[in-house]
């Protein structure tokens, strides 16, 4: 009879410790965003009574990355909702495993016109 009351007092301590330590991570993560909040305001407000341009910009995208950020952390991010990865066009996916790298890399180069990219990118810049 001992032993059961002891296994009951074992059992009740675990559960107690496994939900103290539930709920410390959710207040974690919610102080997490009401300090990524506090200063997307304080940012804010700053760059709107700033003088200085330059400084006001600074801090109006600093409010956005924190925005952003927030919107990921609460899962309502639309920059990193519903990834797929798309299969290749034109070869079959045994083909592609027996390209090597190189012959990868030109064949997503001329499906992707990557080539063409880096050449806008770096018009006159040479």
């Amino acid at each position: 009879m001992l032993e059961l009351i002891y296994i009951a007092i074992v059992v009740l301590a675990i559960l107690l410790i496994a939900s103290t330590w539930l709920i410390a991570r959710k207040n974690i993560f919610e102080d997490q965003i009401r300090s990524k909040s506090v200063e997307v305001v304080w940012c804010t407000l700053q760059a709107e009574h700033e003088t200085d341009i330059s400084k006001a910009i600074k801090l109006f995208n600093k409010a956005e990355q924190l925005k952003s950020e927030i919107a990921t952390l609460m899962g309502n991010s639309p920059h990193a909702a519903h990834f797929k990865l798309a299969e290749p066009a034109g070869l079959d996916s045994d083909k592609i495993k027996e390209l090597s790298l190189g012959e990868l890399q030109r064949y997503y180069d001329k499906q992707n016109n990557i080539s063409d990219i880096y050449e806008k990118m770096y018009k006159g810049k040479n």
